[in-house]
């Protein structure tokens, strides 16, 4: 059974027992394999302790209602990577569906917990600015976005037992999570845009570095709410992190809502213009 594993005696317990209690939306940022899913876990599990119900957002449960075998077929995976149409799809999709769980949900007592890792436009459309319905809610201090920034020791502690996790998995969710592989490209993306940026020196083979990847994220998220946890130590949570119960929903697409995100990309541009576009991603 799943327990809160966060020592009460902590700022970082602190800090998320006031969130639960304030907000309507969290959203925790990073790239996988910085533990944001443990915090999604333990966020619910002190939220539903405060009497919230609670909602979630999870990229790859949303990527899901997108990989279907007809979209695959036309935009498939390669190398474990998602194809930059699909990002861009969930992403608006992600936006507007958040805005409808807003309005359907609207009591006090319903939370919505999300996990972005903006790296490469997955869920990046949360933290820009649009001129639309959703920039009223996202923008406001009822939604805040959270960032768990680990130690380079914490770092490599979390990607060895990802890989052990991957290799044998306790919880369905997690055969489905990014390969050493993939993390390392991602890790590298964030580090080249970070020397573009001017927050470190590039470098053809960069290892993890606890302060560039604070620098880029929170440079990511400059116009919501929100806070760094610097994760020092490594919590061991009894099963899975994706061990949850009692949540009241995961927000996905249903099917006839994918169909109309995608048919109308592929009619306002073409997969060359997403490509590009997709690839620049950080840009604001």
């Amino acid at each position: 059974m799943s327990e809160i594993i966060i020592p009460e005696h902590s700022t970082i317990y602190s800090i998320c027992q006031k969130l639960v209690k304030d907000a309507k939306v969290i959203i925790l940022t990073g790239l996988p394999g910085v533990g944001k899913s443990l915090y999604v876990q333990q966020l619910a599990l002190m939220a539903q302790q405060s009497g919230r119900q609670v909602h979630l957002l999870q990229w790859d449960v949303a990527r899901d209602a997108f990989e279907t075998d007809a979209i695959l077929a036309k935009y498939p995976e390669i190398d474990g990577v998602t194809h930059a149409m699909i990002r861009k799809a969930i992403g608006l999709w992600a936006r507007s569906s958040i805005m409808d769980w807003a309005e359907q949900f609207s009591g006090d007592d319903h939370l919505l917990i999300g996990e972005a890792p903006f790296v490469g436009e997955r869920l990046m459309q949360l933290a820009k600015v649009y001129d639309d319905s959703a920039e009223t809610l996202l923008a406001s201090d009822k939604a805040q976005f959270l960032l768990p920034v680990p130690t380079n020791h914490v770092r490599a502690l979390i990607e060895k037992k990802r890989a052990s996790s991957i290799a044998n998995p306790q919880h369905e969710h997690e055969s489905k999570d990014a390969p050493p592989n993939v993390l390392t490209m991602m890790w590298h993306e964030i580090h080249d845009i970070g020397a573009t940026l001017g927050f470190c020196e590039p470098s053809p083979s960069p290892a993890y570095d606890a302060e560039v990847y604070q620098k880029m994220y929170e440079y990511l998220s400059q116009y919501r709410n929100s806070q760094t946890l610097i994760i020092d130590e490594v919590l061991q949570p009894s099963g899975s992190v994706y061990d949850l119960s009692n949540i009241v929903g995961h927000l996905q697409a249903p099917p006839d809502e994918v169909d109309k995100i995608i048919a109308h990309l592929e009619r306002d541009s073409t997969v060359e213009a997403i490509e590009a576009e997709v690839s620049r991603w950080y840009q604001f």
